[in-house]
Order: C-alpha cells, then structure tokens, then sequence
C-alpha cells in the first residue's frame, strides 16, 4: 500500500466489546433476507467521490452550471449524527444509521477491528464484481479488510493532495475495472481544521473539486464505458469555524450528486437524501440486491430510465 501502511497480519489483541458489537451487527445482518434484486442494472460501474468535510453551500457556489446540468444535484443532503468521519463513512458504505452499525468513534488503527457489517464492498465482491478503494486517511482502511476490496490504497495527507489521489483512482481504474471504486480525499477537512470552514483557504480547496470531477468522468470516456457509468459525489459531513460533529446544519448538510451515464442530467433533487442512501444507490444502479435491513434508499430520480 502507498504511504507504508500496510494490512495487519497474524492474530492481534482485539479490543472485546467492540468485536462483540460488531459480531452481533454481523449476526443480524447475515439473518436478514436480501431485498429483491434491482433487475436490469443502469451502470456497470460506479466511482464514489467522498469529499471528507465539504459542506454543501461552498461546493454550489464552485460547480460551474454547466457541469451541474450534467447531472442530478442536491444541496441540502444529511448526514449522520455525530457527524464525524468514520460514522458517516459506516453509513455511507453501509446503508444504516449508527445506532445500527455501531461506529460511533472517528478513530481507528491497524490491530483494532475491522467493519464487518455488509457493505457496498462486500456486496459486489459477492456478486463477482471488483470493489477497490484509495484513501486518504489510514483510518478508512477499516471498512476494506481482506477479501471485500480486491485493492485497497492509502495515500498520506499533505504528501498526496486531492489531485493526487484522483490520479491514482483514474490509474486504478484503467487497469482493473472494478465495478466499484471509492475515492476519498481529505484536503477540505485538513484545510478546514487548520484554516476554517468557509476560509479563503478552504475555499480555495473546494475550487478544485469541479476538476476532480471533469477527471473522473474522463475516466469513463478513457475507458469507453461512459454510457455505463456512475460516478456519486458527496461528503461525509460539513464543518463551521474549524470544528464539526455537531447538528448545526453547517455540519450536517452535505453535497449529493451524480454523473455520468447512468445519471439523469439536469435534475434537482428536491427529494430528502440521506448519507446511507448513497449505498443502497450504488447497489440499485449495479443491479445488485440490496441487503434487507438496509435502511437507505434508492434515489432512483437520479438514476437514467434503463
């Protein structure tokens, strides 16, 4: 893995009562029947774009109206509470609310256990697709352990910006395939912890993410798979002043966008979007079955009439 961090390997002392959690999380899962498949799918890959701490407002006032109308948009998506990263990314991954998942801490390192609840990872790896992920906080490499990700890349922030870890997506992309690939970069959180939400200098971060954007489309066009693609962008959570958790609806209210082919263009979303249905709708647009105690989603207004 990029940045020296590699899997632990070989048997380490787990902490109990979360494995326990986690155990039973799984349990339950696993005697849960799975909802009827989507059907025909309307993509054959979809990139997730997780942009760690964006708030809503500042990524409208950057997207240019025409790469907007390329797509479905919303503005006032939720997050979960606490709004933090790694209990938005369990939801995110995983279609439920942290009282279900059991991610209610925003700190994780390699030894301590990995997520075993079914995740959009899990779900095309079952289904014979390929998962792969690239990273840009060690801490998320908790929700790709062995044999849900075919690749799973960690790449250290500041060493790795934005762009980089885009490229290394594109790369990745290119020459696996996978049908799900998550990218997250941590530049507007970083920025926003050392700077301020809203500052010229988070501001200027959040400028480059439209280019992020244009890239990861290109992606498809490159691979000669736009016609069958997705690509969703959306955020963990926001911030104000140089903090974030809380409910305030800085913290809570995130971007929610889709791309690509298999996206509706031109759409507005005036429809309540929630974090855990970015799950259920990279399942759905995949055709793949979606677990039955899944409480997100599908926004199916996103998605191009097959």
């Amino acid at each position: 893995m990029t940045g020296g961090h590699r899997r632990p390997r070989g048997r380490r002392v787990l902490a109990l009562g979360l494995v326990l959690v986690w155990a039973l999380a799984a349990l339950a899962s696993a005697n849960q029947a799975p909802q009827p498949s989507p059907g025909e799918p309307a993509a054959r890959h979809v990139i997730l774009l997780s942009l760690d701490g964006a708030r809503a407002d500042a990524i409208r006032a950057a997207l240019p109206a025409a790469l907007a109308a390329r797509g479905a948009v919303s503005w006032t998506a939720q997050t979960v509470t606490p709004s933090l990263t790694l209990p938005a990314h369990a939801s995110m991954l995983s279609g439920v609310l942290p009282t279900i998942h059991g991610v209610t801490f925003n700190d994780w390192r390699e030894g301590q256990p990995y997520f075993r609840r079914a995740t959009v990872f899990t779900e095309v790896t079952r289904a014979g697709g390929r998962a792969v992920a690239v990273v840009h906080k060690s801490k998320l490499l908790m929700f790709a352990p062995e044999g849900s990700v075919a690749t799973a890349r960690y790449l250290i922030y500041p060493r790795f910006r934005q762009a980089d870890v885009v490229e290394t997506a594109a790369r990745l992309f290119a020459e696996q395939r996978p049908a799900f690939l998550l990218v997250h970069v941590a530049d507007p959180d970083a920025v926003g912890h050392w700077r301020g939400w809203m500052s010229e200098e988070y501001l200027r971060i959040i400028a480059g993410v439209p280019g992020l954007i244009e890239r990861l489309l290109r992606v498809f066009d490159e691979a000669g798979v736009a016609g069958q693609a997705l690509l969703i962008v959306t955020a963990d959570h926001g911030g104000h002043g140089i903090t974030h958790g809380t409910t305030r609806p800085e913290d809570m209210t995130i971007p929610w966008l889709v791309f690509g082919g298999a996206a509706r263009p031109g759409m507005t979303l005036d429809r309540r979007i929630v974090v855990q249905d970015t799950a259920s709708t990279s399942l759905a647009a995949l055709g793949i079955a979606i677990p039955g105690d899944w409480q997100g989603q599908t926004i199916r207004e996103a998605l191009a009439p097959r």
